[in-house]
């Protein structure tokens, strides 16, 4: 057998509509250079690089980040085997059709292409002078994918940045380069991986330069330093995620509560606060099917996560689905609890490839989620990050922000209300389990789960998932997560 990470990161030959290199069509083209031998094969990367992304998140990694968590409720009779391992921890490194391996390919192929881009691209600059400024965007494309892709690969195979000192344990493979087809590649620290992350991120707002114009469904200078913010307060760097959130949340305004549900539900027409929101617009999308209660529900929220929203709070009816004429009429008017956060309202868009749920990457109520925390627990900033959630409350509960009144006592409380601000707020986005691991914190399950783990006490070894069977296997240099052997 061909060692499959080397072959993840050297394939030569592109086939039309190929999902493992860029996933867009070839034009005729039979080698990775000749792709890049002029622009219309770099924009065509681009494209790619997004679309992977869209999937990456859409199929894996947003289900990684809430099965492993403690608000959703999974349906086990309509779940798949390799969906009840992650519910239950149960994760083995033979699980080569699951999500050891899934997340890692994805993620990798992600890598694969960011630095094709990057190594088959440089050319074009000597090739096309006039054109850098778009040469520039996409390799500001490439750079903040590869560093989007390691960081999630550590959140998911490494454990959190200060698990040691100075962050020397295991992360991922922080692969800048493009190697040879027989490479073996270990496994970077994850300070390395970090380092690497911030330096692809600085270079990616200096590729895309002074642009000011903001599309969400494309990486944008705003989408980097959104990241940064998010990546700072991982590594809890304080100071620097409050600068980086801040600037986000000056260049973006909050949607506000009228468009609120239809930001989700309607995303065609609303677009909302979205930073880097992935379209899914002919793509299908893998977040509806698991999560719609029409037929064989998989996964609902968690009853009694729903019961600490008040009936005011506009979030709340991102959790109720009334059927609607074009579900049929064996479900026409049926009303279910489901999370409908990638669940399309359907009437008045005749085009059904345009009912669309497009997931977000980043978005700016979490800039506010970030800010907050970074003032609380990093600059002892009480007043300042109460200001924050009061923005968020007020918009939930139709009130000014004047009108909230938080009741907390000292640094820990405050603290404490922001964490039960963000569950709610980025509820079902992919976030909740890496939230409760960076923080080092207990997952706990509600009485009435359906789990076969109601406690895992951090800092357990299934807090990362092992390292596939297969990539063992094919590369001698690789690692395994301990407790996985």
């Amino acid at each position: 057998m061909k060692k499959l990470f080397s072959i993840c990161f050297a394939t030569l030959t592109i086939t039309a509509g190929c999902t493992s290199f860029l996933n867009v069509e070839t034009l005729g083209k039979s080698t990775i250079s000749g792709f890049f031998s002029d622009l219309d094969g770099l924009r065509a990367a681009g494209l790619g690089l997004h679309r992977l992304i869209c999937e990456f998140y859409d199929d894996d990694y947003i289900r990684m980040g809430e099965l492993a968590g403690d608000n959703i409720f999974l349906y086990r009779v309509n779940s798949s085997q390799n969906i009840l391992l992650l519910y239950d921890f149960a994760s083995r490194p033979s699980d080569n059709t699951g999500y050891p391996q899934l997340l890692w390919k994805a993620g990798y192929e992600i890598c694969t292409n960011a630095n094709n881009i990057l190594y088959y691209g440089e050319p074009l600059y000597g090739q096309y002078p006039e054109s850098r400024e778009l040469i520039d965007k996409h390799f500001g494309y490439a750079y903040f994918a590869r560093a989007l892709a390691i960081f999630d690969l550590c959140n998911v195979y490494a454990m959190p940045y200060d698990y040691t000192a100075d962050a020397s344990h295991l992360g991922v493979v922080a692969i800048d380069y493009v190697p040879g087809f027989d490479s073996e590649l270990g496994r970077n620290t994850v300070k390395e991986c970090y380092d690497l992350v911030l330096s692809d991120l600085h270079k990616a707002i200096e590729c895309f330069g002074e642009e000011s114009e903001r599309t969400p469904n494309y990486i944008s200078a705003l989408a980097c330093k959104a990241l940064l913010a998010r990546v700072y307060l991982y590594m809890k760097d304080y100071a620097n995620a409050a600068i980086y959130a801040k600037e986000v949340m000056d260049a973006v305004p909050l949607t506000p509560r009228g468009d609120y549900v239809n930001m989700y539900r309607r995303a065609q027409n609303y677009p909302g606060e979205g930073i880097l929101r992935m379209n899914t617009f002919d793509t299908g999308s893998g977040m509806r099917s698991f999560c719609t209660p029409l037929s064989g529900q998989t996964a609902t929220v968690d009853p009694v996560f729903l019961s600490t929203f008040r009936d005011e709070d506009i979030r709340k009816e991102l959790f109720t689905y009334v059927a609607e004429p074009e579900d049929g009429p064996e479900y026409e008017g049926n009303v279910y609890t489901a999370i409908c956060k990638y669940l399309p309202l359907k009437g008045g868009e005749s085009n059904a490839e345009n009912r669309r749920c497009d997931h977000f990457v980043l978005r700016v109520s979490e800039m506010y989620l970030i800010h907050a925390e970074a003032l609380c627990l990093g600059m002892n900033d009480t007043r300042g990050a109460a200001e924050d959630i009061k923005a968020l409350q007020a918009r939930a509960l139709g009130k000014s922000p004047s009108e909230i009144n938080l009741a907390y006592t000292g640094v820990d409380g405050l603290d404490r209300l922001i964490q039960e601000e963000r569950s709610k707020e980025l509820c079902f986005e992919g976030h909740r389990f890496f939230d409760l691991k960076r923080r080092g914190e207990d997952v706990v399950r509600r009485a009435g789960s359906s789990s076969s783990v109601a406690l895992l006490r951090y800092p357990d070894h299934r807090y990362v998932l092992p390292i596939s069977q297969l990539e063992m296997q094919s590369n001698d240099k690789m690692v395994q997560n301990e407790n996985y052997e």
